[in-house]
Parts: structure tokens; C-alpha cells; sequence
């Protein structure tokens, strides 16, 4: 692939869709901070002043915009599961040169977001689910980890996991003031161990919050 054809931008905003109708701008942000931090939300209303069940999200960074797509589509907001996607009228969202359509999965801030600690060979290079110019299919050996405890670190993820078997490394996402963003990465030395941890934590509870694991497709 010419990767020279090929331009990303990432977008800060997210539109949210399905509000209940009761929703405020103030209840949009409070569910919001669980992805990051919420500099601007705002629930679009006609003319009468009723909600049109439908806002905007702005977040610091175009990483939080990703992880609230990511980790709060389909939450439940008001009693109603809620729509989160790219908002495609903000100018900064990707834009796409050429026919290659690219996915991407959570990565941290640039200038920070490094993981707390360095967990298992290698740990803490590079970007967590970051998809590399020009990288190819996944290697099915690194999954992505979505509603941490606040509390842990790269070690309590690789210690949780390596009951499935053979960790490799671990990495828990951190914001620049070193509190973890809920997110991470554990990387195996099989595909099967890969597989064998979505299967048996995907949408279990930990400590009050809900799991979200799957094969990282750009690692």
C-alpha cells in the first residue's frame, strides 16, 4: 500500500444519538468524563426548547474522542442505549486520501499516555493499539482491555490475565497527570491464550465495571 496517499486526522468531537429527551448538557458530560476530559457538551433543542435527542461531546484530545466511541457506544444514558460515533461535521475527524478505509483501536495522547510501569519484554514502546504506516493484518497475539479498575496497573492486568496463559507484556494507559484512562493492552505468546481471554472476561464485571476485550487489529 502507498502509504504516501493516505492522510489521518482524528476528530476531538463525538455525536451521541438516542438521548432520552430528559438528557442535559450537564448529564452528556458527567457520563463522558469516564473517557476522558470533557471540554465541551451540548444537547441540541428546537425552537420550543425540547430536545432533538441528539448532542456533541468535544473531548482535550482526538484519543478520548476514540475511546468514548469505543468504550460508551451502546451505554446506557437516562434508561436509553446511546448511539456514540466520529462527529462528521468536525473538520479535525480523519479524512481518508485514496480508497483504503483505516480502523483504528485506543491509543494514549501524544506527549503522554505512556503505561504507569513497564510490564513483561518490551513493554511500554510504542503506541497501544496504534496502527502503524504501512503495518499489516494482526498478529492475534495482543488484546485490547476496556473498563479497567481505576486502581490497577500493568501489573494487576498481567497478573489477571496470566491465568489464561503466557503473558508477554501488559499495559495500562495513562494520562499526562499519570491516572489511567480505564483502558490497556496484554499482549501473549499464543493466539490461543489470545483468544481464550476474550472468550472468558469479554462483558464480565470487575470491581463494579464491565469488560470489553477483543483482538487488537493493529498489533
Amino acid at each position: 500500500m502507498d502509504t504516501t496517499q493516505e492522510t489521518i486526522r482524528l476528530g476531538k468531537r463525538c455525536f451521541v444519538g438516542n438521548l432520552a429527551w430528559k438528557t442535559s448538557w450537564q448529564d452528556l458530560k458527567d457520563k463522558f468524563r469516564e473517557a476522558g476530559n470533557v471540554v465541551y457538551t451540548n444537547v441540541m433543542r428546537d425552537d420550543d426548547g425540547r430536545s432533538k435527542g441528539w448532542g456533541i461531546v468535544e473531548f482535550e484530545t482526538p484519543e478520548e474522542a476514540l475511546h468514548a466511541i469505543q468504550s460508551l457506544n451502546g451505554a446506557e444514558l437516562g434508561g436509553r442505549r446511546i448511539l456514540v460515533r466520529e462527529d462528521r461535521e468536525d473538520r479535525d475527524i480523519k479524512q481518508l486520501i485514496g480508497s483504503t478505509e483505516v480502523q483504528r483501536a485506543p491509543r494514549p495522547a501524544r506527549g503522554g499516555g505512556r503505561s504507569s510501569a513497564n510490564g513483561g519484554r518490551g513493554a511500554g514502546r510504542g503506541r497501544v493499539g496504534a496502527a502503524a504506516e504501512g503495518a499489516g493484518e494482526s498478529s492475534g497475539l495482543q488484546i485490547v482491555v476496556q473498563g479497567i479498575p481505576w486502581s490497577y496497573t500493568w501489573r494487576e492486568l498481567k497478573d489477571m490475565f496470566a491465568e489464561i496463559g503466557n503473558v508477554e507484556r501488559a499495559d495500562v494507559v495513562t494520562s499526562s497527570d499519570g491516572r489511567s484512562r480505564g483502558y490497556g493492552t496484554v499482549k501473549f505468546t499464543t493466539k490461543d491464550a489470545a483468544e481464550a481471554a476474550v472468550t472468558r472476561f469479554h462483558e464480565s464485571e470487575l470491581e463494579g465495571r464491565r469488560l470489553a476485550v477483543f483482538i487488537d487489529r493493529y498489533q
